[in-house]
């Protein structure tokens, strides 16, 4: 889905973020949509808007240029000055006008574009105040709530001279529309694959600013989790985007999160990735015996860095997550599944699409890399070694899912089989001790956020705690719900 200001070609190509975040409001704005574009002006929208008149003036002059604005100068009728300035919509943009609806997150994006004044608490902000008074407990997968009394103040304005958008908390004008372009990306549990460079071509931001404000979103805890992207010759594309999940419940519930503790604390302590890290670095090493991992497996993975393994389990999650939405019921018993859809996934993420005809047997591009390393089969078309990696891949997905199934049907009084279910990557280095995932639509008996405490095999009994925000951060971030840049993790003693 794109935003409006995407319908103006002239715009993406030469008007900066503030110009596209402005014509966004007049577009589709709560407080403009349902009416006509006439009379707008510079001290009107920056009153309404909260922004300083010089930005809304320099936005508005953008717009003009590009051809979307006119400016029009009112007669002053023999009197003396410059009459009044207001701006309206040129002509020949009503097919651009007509629908002015977001089909998805509509309520969080109306918001985004209104002069709602969007605060929220800095995540660490009450832990940074601690740790200068040597009061900083680094625990994890406690049950420990912060103190919120700190961060509820922090997102009160001060009284007297108005603060700038984009202080203490709030959301600026920038990061609203950054954040807007990935909602409007997004899918209804707000994951959404995108690159840095692909988002400053959407924003107008320079790659760095882009960073910069993704870092803010994630202090913000608008940004759950991130799974940065990289280039590998295992995935057929060559490259995988970075994969965002944002915060879909920042303002209003979207569905229901559910966080498992295992009881078997040592035995899930490893993920898959994990195992096939370490098979293929043992393979390396010749050490051969005791490897679980198949043969096709261990060609494609050796030798790849360990966050090749990290972006690897992540795939795992989302082939896991559509098996758990569509076969509840079906992963409860030990009879194979097929879902031809998943294995078709599987083949576009890791088979390449077969060479040209021209190429022949002896074109050296076959037989080599770039890097002069031998091209995994996997590279040249399905059957055969691609076949057996593929079927190798769906058989680990389908361990998952029954793992996820086994651990969170334990609570055999919520009909999971009802909700649609996406796997929310938690913490790493806790391998599978803790597992997340968000439902849509809420389930009975589940509640908004509910944790899971396996109090011995197979019997689980639900936390006290109501809301995410109760939890202590360290637990939050452990269980995916947030995350914080490595930077500031290490500043406030995380991990």
């Amino acid at each position: 889905m794109d935003l409006y200001f995407e319908r103006f070609s002239t715009v993406v190509s030469a008007c900066g973020p503030d110009a596209r975040f402005l014509l966004e409001v007049i577009i589709a704005g709560p407080e403009y949509r349902h009416e006509p574009w006439q009379d707008l002006s510079v001290k009107s929208l920056a009153k309404h808007l909260r922004l300083d008149e010089t930005v809304v003036s320099a936005a508005l002059s953008e717009l003009v240029d590009a051809g979307v604005l006119e400016r029009c100068v009112a007669p002053r009728n023999g009197l003396r000055g410059r009459g009044k300035v207001t701006y309206a919509s040129c002509l020949g943009n009503e097919p651009e006008l007509a629908d002015r609806t977001y089909p998805q997150h509509a309520e969080l994006l109306q918001i985004l574009f209104s002069k709602a004044d969007m605060a929220f608490a800095v995540l660490g902000s009450e832990l940074d105040r601690a740790a200068k008074r040597g009061a900083l407990n680094g625990s994890r997968v406690s049950q420990e709530s912060e103190t919120s009394d700190q961060d509820k103040a922090a997102t009160k304005p001060k009284r007297g001279k108005h603060q700038l958008s984009g202080g203490r908390g709030r959301l600026s004008t920038r990061n609203r529309l950054l954040f807007a372009v990935l909602l409007s990306r997004s899918d209804r549990f707000g994951e959404v694959q995108v690159g840095v460079p692909e988002l400053a071509k959407l924003t107008g931001m320079h790659p760095e600013q882009v960073k910069t404000r993704l870092a803010r979103l994630m202090m913000l805890g608008l940004i759950r989790r991130h799974i940065p992207g990289l280039s590998s010759k295992v995935f057929a594309a060559g490259r995988i985007e970075s994969t965002y999940f944002l915060n879909v419940d920042a303002l209003t519930p979207q569905g229901a999160i559910a966080v498992h503790i295992t009881h078997d604390w040592e035995g899930k302590k490893f993920t898959h990735a994990d195992v096939l890290h370490g098979d293929c670095s043992n393979a390396v090493k010749g050490q051969l015996n005791g490897l679980e991992t198949p043969a096709s497996l261990l060609r494609l993975l050796m030798g790849q860095p360990e966050k090749v393994f990290f972006l690897f389990q992540h795939l795992l999650y989302r082939y896991a997550s559509h098996l758990l939405s569509l076969h509840w019921q079906k992963l409860a018993s030990d009879k194979p599944i097929e879902d031809a859809e998943l294995r078709a996934w599987i083949e576009r993420d890791f088979i390449k699409a077969p060479k040209p005809a021209l190429a022949s047997e002896i074109d050296p591009e076959l037989k080599t890399g770039s890097g002069g390393e031998a091209v995994s089969d996997l590279k040249d078309g399905a059957g055969g070694e691609a076949g057996q990696t593929c079927t190798c891949i769906y058989a680990l997905a389908m361990e998952i899912a029954r793992e996820y199934l086994a651990r969170f049907g334990q609570a055999d009084w919520v009909e999971f089989e009802a909700a649609d279910i996406r796997i929310l990557p938690a913490m790493s280095d806790l391998g599978y001790r803790v597992i997340t995932i968000l439902c849509q639509p809420a389930l009975g008996g589940l509640g908004r956020f509910s944790v899971l405490h396996e109090v011995e095999r197979g019997v689980v009994a639900i936390g006290p705690k109501a809301n995410e925000t109760e939890l202590a951060l360290q637990n939050r971030l452990d269980f995916g719900l947030a995350s914080l840049p490595r930077r500031v993790r290490r500043a406030l003693g995380l991990q």
